[in-house]
């Protein structure tokens, strides 16, 4: 079963479950429900924040800015952007990284992208002289608030790979769990199993592109935040519990009537989480 996008592993949930002195269980019967769940708890919270915190390649289009939103050289997206990897203008040009910056300056996501004073670009219109959905930013979307720390450089690769290898040879896979987003150049890649240093994975994932890669080649992880995965794991563990109508601490609660009463189904870790990320719009 695929947990891909799934913002906490079925080891990290055996970890969090497992008392202090005592080892994680080999039992796998509920495995397949515990991934199942952690996928359907990391899908609520996307619902209920109306935004997503996995990596995802995508290409948006805009219209020439006028200056209504905030000035003339500043272009405003309508998505979580995380890192432009190509922005091409209305006329078809390709502007390079040096001639633009990514706003606000100091925290992520970025909200827009501002030409710099210094640079001789303006935004432009196709050759039509159509204004709307003509500048495509292609990049990597999606929330995280510390972008700087959201990839993690796991290893490197210890062969070439083509488009279509699906076990990949890495120097070391010690950083490396089943069910981690991957990332080399701008192709993204999920773990579905490992034996050592070699990664069976799934390539091209998440809206990018399988593309060849040479040996060497920096291999990073992509580390969801603590908070969103604190949160999935309580409130994968109430759900798992709820089940046998018990509490996160295997308490059942019995009325006189002998009426079980569930867990409450969202803890407030989890809305806690939903309550400071949701999107307004």
């Amino acid at each position: 079963m695929t947990t891909l996008n799934a913002y906490a592993s079925l080891l990290e949930y055996q970890n969090y479950v497992t008392a202090r002195g005592q080892t994680i269980t080999t039992d796998a019967t509920d495995d397949a429900v515990i991934e199942s769940l952690l996928r359907s708890v990391s899908r609520f919270v996307d619902e209920q924040t109306g935004r997503y915190f996995f990596p995802r390649v995508e290409t948006r289009y805009y219209d020439v800015p006028d200056g209504t939103a905030l000035d003339v050289r500043s272009l405003v997206v309508d998505g979580d952007l995380l890192e432009v990897i190509t922005l091409v203008n209305g006329d078809g040009v390709t502007i390079a990284s040096s001639e633009y910056t990514l706003r606000p300056r100091n925290q992520s996501p970025y909200l827009y992208i501002r030409l710099k004073d210094s640079s001789t670009y303006y935004w432009a219109s196709n050759s039509a002289s159509d204004l709307h959905d003509v500048i495509a930013v292609t990049g990597i979307w999606g929330f995280h608030n510390r972008y700087s720390d959201a990839w993690e450089l796991g290893s490197t690769l210890a062969e070439a790979l083509d488009t279509t290898e699906t076990g990949t040879d890495v120097t070391s896979g010690t950083s490396f769990l089943i069910g981690d987003v991957i990332r080399f150049g701008d192709e993204l890649a999920y773990v579905s199993n490992k034996l050592t240093n070699t990664l069976t994975n799934t390539r091209g994932e998440n809206g990018s592109t399988a593309a060849a890669h040479d040996s060497g080649e920096n291999v990073y992880i992509w580390r969801y935040m603590e908070s969103l995965k604190a949160a999935v794991l309580e409130t994968t563990l109430q759900s798992y519990k709820r089940r046998f109508g018990t509490s996160g601490t295997n308490v059942a609660t019995i009325t006189g009537a002998g009426v079980v009463l569930a867990p409450k189904d969202i803890p407030t870790v989890m809305h806690d989480f939903i309550q400071a990320y949701r999107r307004y719009s």
